[in-house]
This record gives structure tokens, C-alpha cells and sequence, in this order.
């Protein structure tokens, strides 16, 4: 099911609207849910990195270089 751009930012500004009339409290914990999914996608990112390199067999000083190439690609 693929949804047209107008129509996310339709979905985005409603769940904006929610949260910001909510009480402090459901902000709160909306917030963390969001730092939390941020945490999990950014470690699962690293997590597969480093599978690449074991089932390459790099060494580890040649795993943190390419890991830090990975984490932090050249700017244009």
C-alpha cells in the first residue's frame, strides 16, 4: 500500500497536533518511546556492520575504520 507524499504529511500533522494538546506526562513518554526507536535502529545499524566484517574476518583495528566510515560518510 503506498501512500502519496501529501497524504503522510496529512497522518505526520495529526499526530503532531495530538501530542502537543497531550498532557505533559503522555509527551513525556511519547518522547522516550521515540529516543528509545532512534537508540534501536542506530545500534541494530552497528550490530549489522560488525556481522559484515566477522563474516569478512577483518581484524579489529580494520573493523573500527571501516565502522567509523560507515558511521560517518563524507560530506558532499
Amino acid at each position: 500500500m503506498l501512500k502519496s507524499p501529501a497524504s503522510w504529511e496529512s497522518h505526520f500533522s495529526g499526530i503532531q497536533k495530538r501530542i502537543s494538546s497531550s498532557p505533559n506526562a503522555i509527551k513525556l513518554i511519547v518522547f522516550s518511546f521515540i529516543r528509545i526507536s532512534l537508540a534501536y535502529t542506530e545500534l541494530k545499524r552497528i550490530y549489522e556492520v560488525m556481522a559484515i566484517f566477522v563474516k569478512l574476518k577483518l581484524n579489529s583495528a580494520d573493523s573500527l575504520l571501516m565502522l567509523y566510515v560507515v558511521m560517518h560518510p563524507p560530506m558532499a
